[in-house]
């Protein structure tokens, strides 16, 4: 586990490392009341500088996350980069897991209550509305919303 300067933890968080998981939070940060950090198998959690983590969020890391600097991650958000095999000849919770990275980029907005899923990127300056399950790449500066995510706006300069 690494801590940068000036780090803000309010209230209680969670910090699960098993096997040879990372957790890194740089500069400037702010981890709010009952945020859990799990990095499992090789995986690293990497939050930027002046990054905030709102209320309640998870962050499940299987692979790696990587939070880029300047990101607003709203309450009870979900990032989960792993997720079980489902074969049909096997119980579920006997199977193993499968994971991929995810990537949010610089100055990126999650609404409250919002789902990323693993393999997604996150493009600077995106936009995810409350409630929205993101499962597929975002563009650059996107407004998303929905169930899944769909693309309903550009960020501008009014």
């Amino acid at each position: 586990i690494v801590f940068g300067k000036n780090l803000k933890i309010v209230g209680n968080i969670e910090i699960f490392l098993r096997e040879n998981g990372t957790i890194i939070i740089k500069d400037n940060s702010k981890i709010d009341d009952g945020v859990r950090l799990l990095a499992a198998n090789n995986a690293k959690i990497e939050i930027g500088n002046y990054t905030t983590i709102g209320k309640g969020s998870v962050l499940n890391a299987g692979e790696n996350i990587k939070i880029g600097d300047k990101n607003l991650i709203s309450g009870y958000c979900y990032i989960q980069s792993s997720s079980h095999s489902f074969r049909k000849d096997q119980n579920i919770v006997d199977q193993n897991h499968h994971a991929k990275e995810i990537i949010t980029e610089n100055d990126v907005w999650l609404g409250a209550h919002t789902t990323i899923l693993q393999g997604v990127r996150l493009s600077r300056g995106s936009i995810i509305g409350a409630n929205s399950l993101v499962n597929k790449n975002t563009d650059e500066y996107g407004i998303y919303a929905g169930c899944p995510a769909t693309k309903i706006s550009e960020r501008n300069n009014n």
